[in-house]
């Protein structure tokens, strides 16, 4: 579990009210059957900019509410819990690491504010194709103009403005900041199993006038990246906690045989073994929180290895859950089954398992 302080509890604990009286399980469902448009609800965004959630974990000289990436994960944690539907992780984290790692002096001063308090809504084109890969191949950059296509590009087509990432003419690593309403871009929504909003996304000879470009862009958009991962992680982790609990409690009802079957000795086994899995999973997640707030400067080890991890016991918790409730499991009714179906795209989400278990082995060398 995570320590936290007094200040990060409390923010945890109105965080959470706030989720369940605003964005229970069933919000999501209305939320999937409305059109792709939308992917999120204008409410539900302005609550929680109105707590400040957008800027928990900047710092106070950035105009944020300094609970650091520590509180941000607890926050994100509890989003996962709910299954809330937010730009909460496309905007407010990823986004703005990019700015703030990848941006000019200016720049920052420029878009950042608007990302705090979520006035403004951006999303980072990074993976193309089926497959995730960090590197872009086929998005580049031609004088000022980029020619492109990106994929499974979160709340796409309800942002203010795209983070592009490209290669231009050197092959050098290079961010468009691209608005929606730029000509030559062309955004096709829809949603994926989870019901969120997912966007793929043409660039045909867009015209774009504000880079973010320089030696230490690449670098910086990585640090992003990972960044970005973790508190996917952090999501993954509330969700997996949210299915062994309300597994548990199923099994503590659930009649069989005059008895509850919370008390067969097989299925208690399963379930002992999946909390240690997660508690593991937990321990690496919370390591990389402390380790963004500590300042280290290279986060990918952590990343991987906490991408992994989470994302091994959420595939296999949801698997759990789901033949626990039985055939009931995967009704529409039951909500283990909308657990199940994100837990299948946060695994696809800046790489799966597999490729972070890959990445893991080769930046320790093997």
């Amino acid at each position: 579990m995570m320590i936290l302080n007094d200040e990060q509890r409390m923010l945890r604990d109105t965080i959470a009210d706030f989720l369940a009286k605003e964005s229970p399980v069933e919000a999501l469902r209305a939320l999937r059957d409305q059109a792709p448009e939308l992917a999120w609800e204008p409410s539900l965004w302005s609550g929680l900019c109105e707590l400040g959630a957008p800027a928990v974990a900047s710092s106070e000289a950035e105009g944020g509410l300094g609970f650091g990436q520590v509180g941000m994960g607890a926050l994100i944690l509890e989003t996962g819990r709910t299954l809330c539907a937010s730009p909460l992780l496309s905007s407010a984290i990823h986004a703005q690491a990019v700015i703030r790692h990848c941006g000019s002096p200016a720049q920052i001063e420029r878009r950042l504010p608007g990302l705090l308090s979520g006035d403004t809504v951006a999303s980072v084109a990074v993976q193309e194709g089926s497959k995730f890969r960090p590197v872009p191949r086929g998005t580049r950059r031609h004088g000022n103009t980029l020619s492109g296509d990106k994929s499974l590009v979160m709340d796409a087509g309800a942002a203010d403005y795209l983070l592009v990432s490209a290669l231009d003419e050197a092959d050098q690593f290079c961010i468009a900041v691209v608005p929606l309403n730029t000509a030559g871009l062309t955004i096709q929504s829809q949603r994926l199993m989870d019901g969120r909003q997912y966007g793929s996304v043409a660039l045909e000879n867009v015209e774009v006038e504000e880079w973010l470009e320089g030696d230490a862009v690449e670098q910086g958009f990585t640090r992003a990246l990972d960044e970005a991962t973790i508190m996917l992680c952090c999501e993954m982790l509330g969700a997996s906690r949210e299915l062994l609990e309300r597994t548990v409690a199923y099994l503590q009802e659930r009649e069989q045989f005059d008895v509850k079957i919370g008390t067969f000795q097989a299925l208690q086994h399963r379930l002992a073994t999946a909390y240690c899995e997660l508690e593991l999973a937990a321990a690496s997640v919370f390591n990389a929180l402390l380790a963004m707030d500590k300042g280290e400067t290279v986060l990918s080890e952590h990343a991987s290895k906490a991408k992994a991890l989470v994302g091994d016991i959420l595939q296999h918790l949801s698997n759990e859950a789901v033949q626990m409730h039985g055939g009931m499991g995967v009704t529409d009714e039951m909500d283990i089954g909308l657990f199940l179906k994100r837990s299948r795209t946060c695994n696809q989400l800046f790489g799966n398992s597999a490729f972070h278990r890959n990445r893991f082995a080769t930046l320790r060398g093997f």
